[in-house]
């Protein structure tokens, strides 16, 4: 597999990019391809984060690398795993990434339901065990994905 890098400063120029290549540039096209609306899909190019169900509609179907859409780094594709693989975890960065969420929760007075809470768990054990970022579970990362999906 050879190796795609292309350098977009913000999330919406990749989302862009992305259209251009996988729907020829029509961004109500590919919005359906990944399962939602049009018009939503438009609001996240003019510069509204991407909820978690864009972020695994881009990964499930056109195997997008989340890292590389998030903050550009790494490869644009990257390998979906197998649904059945068997998954080894990362016990230590699990529980700091649930300390981190619980801590930012009680510190805001706020709550998530379980549904998006375990969504945003999963996707920084995603971010903060790749190749790119490594182990380090830190607050610029943490916040950087906290507001994409609170």
């Amino acid at each position: 597999m050879s190796m795609v890098f292309v350098n977009l400063s913000t999330p919406q120029e990749r989302l862009k990019y992305l259209v251009d290549q996988k729907a020829n540039g029509i961004a109500a096209d590919f919005a359906r391809e990944i399962g939602i609306q049009p018009a939503t899909f438009h609001n996240y190019l003019k510069g509204r984060p991407p909820s978690f169900e864009v972020l695994s509609g881009l990964r499930s179907v056109y195997a997008i690398n989340i890292n590389w859409l998030i903050d550009g780094k790494g490869e644009i594709y990257g390998d979906v795993p197998a649904k059945n693989e068997d998954l080894a975890m990362d016990l230590e960065i699990l529980r700091r990434i649930i300390k981190w969420v619980e801590d930012r929760l009680e510190r805001e007075g706020k709550e998530l339901i379980p549904d998006k809470k375990a969504r945003f768990i999963a996707l920084a054990y995603e971010y903060f065990t790749s190749p790119e970022e490594g182990n380090e579970v830190d607050d610029k990362g943490m916040n950087q994905l906290f507001r994409l999906v609170v």
